[in-house]
């Protein structure tokens, strides 16, 4: 137990300072765990496309499971390398495209509705994204 303290310990500090790594791997850790549920129940994303619940298939909860596990790899290494800038803008570029998913899912095909479920992850991409190009200047390194 010992050794993976150590081991998790070394790999925390090695964070840039601040919290918006930690934030990175916690919106992450929630991701990850997203995608594990989608990929035996559709339960959850079910509610989060209440108005069409009927069009959330094993297919798509498994398709967007994949989506919602790649995003969090690429912000697991933006939190590890936000000095780079390539890597803090994929991270603005991920939740850039999950925020204009779930409005236009809102707005334009009307597969979401304004409840518990849905509003989770549209906080998580607007406080991320305002947050991520709010300290753009105190991260990347040019």
């Amino acid at each position: 137990m010992e050794n993976i303290t150590g081991q998790l310990t070394e790999i925390f500090s090695s964070l840039p300072e601040g919290n918006l790594p930690r934030w990175l791997l916690f919106t992450s850790a929630l991701g990850i765990f997203n995608s594990v549920q989608n990929y035996f129940t559709s339960k959850l994303t079910k509610q989060v496309y209440a108005n069409k619940a009927n069009e959330v298939t094993p297919l798509a909860g498994r398709l967007f499971a994949t989506w919602t596990w790649s995003v969090s790899m690429i912000r697991i290494y933006a939190a590890f390398h936000l000095n780079n800038k390539i890597m803090y803008d994929l991270g603005i570029w991920s939740y850039t495209i999950a925020l204009t998913h779930f409005v236009s899912e809102l707005f334009i095909f009307g597969g979401c509705k304004i409840n518990v479920p849905f509003m989770s992850p549209m906080i998580v991409a607007v406080t991320s994204l305002t947050w991520m190009i709010s300290h753009y200047d105190k991260y990347v390194t040019n």
